[in-house]
């Protein structure tokens, strides 16, 4: 059995645990091999997403998929490119203009535009390839909104959730813009946090980008992350930026982040509800989850903080306590 066959046999859950054991352990050593696992699963995320939108035509169902996943190499890629495009919403809303960063010129501009809107849902994560060849990997929760095409002023896309951006150099700006502001690039690699529930982030691998909302405005240098938040506070500080995108690989990094933030990364990724005692949620921990249960990764919480947890597997609902 090929490589890639194995990976989609991985992903559809038809290994056996011994081969699946083996398989797993081969990808966290081999850092191309865990990026090709990432790929596939990632494309399959967009096929397997229930989300119910209005104007999407479904050519096939995953099951179908599945009945075919024999095919070997290139072919059986193809096919999943195939089945993830079915999630692509094309929409003539124009959304933008809503944006309080927007000069009413843009705004007659871009109602006018044709837009992509593509969602993940939590539990999995995905890929999408702009139409100025930028590439974009998308984590659970999170929803992009970009045009078919860009104008020769501007490449602007909208964000809600935490996406890892690679973007390709051109002569119009590429700004992401979220509820916390707007970033502004003309080629570089970021990763940018803006959901809802956590602190916003912006972080820097390479090149420059410049950052503003109402409140003021920064540029940010390789290796420095931006800290925003709801009170209208930021910070600046140096981390290591391949830590912050780490969950494009399937890493779940921590670095010293309160288990009330845990907790949330973690009921995005294994899509269930936690319930969590507040005078814990201030205790910091520090790791990273790689193809862990739930489980696995509280006992590991566990042996380093004091908390007990209680886990319904069926309802996918948890509650963590203080130990006593």
């Amino acid at each position: 059995m090929e490589t890639k066959e194995q990976l989609i046999h991985l992903i559809s859950g038809d290994l056996g645990p011994v081969e699946k054991e083996k398989l797993l352990e081969e990808i966290k050593k081999d850092p191309q091999l865990r990026r090709e696992y990432e790929t596939i699963k990632n494309t399959l995320a967009l096929a397997s997403s229930d989300r119910q939108m209005e104007d999407i035509i479904v050519e096939s169902s995953y099951l179908a998929f599945k009945r075919k996943n024999r095919m070997q190499g290139k072919s059986a890629l193809l096919n999943l490119v195939k089945y993830a495009a079915i999630l692509v919403l094309v929409f003539t809303l124009g959304f933008f203009s809503r944006q309080i960063f927007n000069s009413e010129a843009e705004e007659n501009a871009l109602s006018l535009a044709e837009y992509h809107e593509v969602y993940v849902p939590e539990g999995e994560r995905a890929e999408v390839k702009l139409a100025d060849g930028s590439k974009v990997w998308l984590n659970a929760g999170t929803t992009i909104k970009y045009p078919k095409t860009f104008d020769q002023r501007s490449r602007r896309v909208n964000l809600t959730g935490e996406a890892f951006f690679e973007v390709k150099k051109g002569t119009a700006p590429f700004i992401v813009s979220s509820d916390y502001g707007d970033i502004e690039v003309l080629g570089t690699s970021f990763n940018i946090r803006a959901y809802d529930d956590l602190t916003f982030q912006a972080t820097l691998v390479d090149g420059k980008i410049h950052f503003r909302n109402p409140y003021g405005e920064k540029i940010l240098l390789p290796g420095q992350q931006l800290t925003f938040t709801d009170q209208g506070t930021w910070t600046v500080k140096h981390v290591n930026p391949g830590f912050a995108s780490s969950w494009k690989d399937g890493i779940i990094s921590f670095e010293q982040e309160e288990l009330g933030d845990v907790a949330k990364k973690l009921e995005r990724h294994f899509k269930m509800k936690i319930k969590l005692d507040p005078t814990i949620a201030p205790l910091r921990f520090t790791g990273q989850v790689f193809n862990e249960s739930v489980s696995e990764v509280m006992e590991y919480i566990n042996k380093t903080k004091p908390i007990s947890y209680t886990y319904d597997k069926k309802a996918r609902n948890m509650e963590i306590k203080r130990r006593e």
